[in-house]
């Protein structure tokens, strides 16, 4: 009778060889096809680099926009607020507004896609965006009128 010492190195090795096909062909997960199609159409499109909150940014068509958010961003939810100017300084509320927050270095890991700013009764487009963690931050902003994409830009911050 063999003893039990003997049949644990070839029990071992039989697992080994086993499970080895699966581990050489195994997908990961974050890099399945619709990731890296969200990944590459967001790569794509242009966002131009916005200046800091609180300062003009031209949007082209004689419109202008000034951002802010209710507090400096930090770890929690935190307010983005846009408001949208036309070439006479008068308040434009006709416009669809769209940002989509993420972390640059993760990309794909924390992106909340497209989501529509609010309307408040004071004119202003109104976002909560949620920060889940310390790193390097960016939001995308998308503007349309009637239908057709006039801005698209970016700030990039830390937490």
């Amino acid at each position: 009778m063999r003893s039990k010492k003997n049949y644990f190195p070839s029990m071992l090795l039989a697992a080994l060889i086993a499970l080895l096909p699966l581990c050489l062909h195994g997908e990961n997960p974050k890099s399945s096809k619709s990731m890296s199609t969200k990944e590459s159409a967001v790569q794509e499109q242009t966002y131009a680099s916005m200046p800091d909150p609180g300062k003009k940014v031209p949007m082209g068509g004689g419109y202008y926009l000034i951002y802010g958010f209710d507090k400096k961003p930090k770890l929690g939810t935190v307010i983005m607020k846009v408001e949208i100017f036309n070439s006479e300084g008068k308040k434009e509320t006709s416009m669809e507004v769209k940002a989509d927050a993420g972390m640059p270095s993760m990309r794909g890991a924390h992106e909340t896609g497209d989501q529509p700013f609010k309307l408040s009764k004071k004119g202003d487009y109104l976002l909560p965006i949620s920060i889940v963690m310390p790193g390097g931050w960016e939001i995308r902003v998308t503007i349309a009128k009637d239908g057709k994409v006039i801005f698209r830009g970016r700030y990039n911050f830390d937490v």
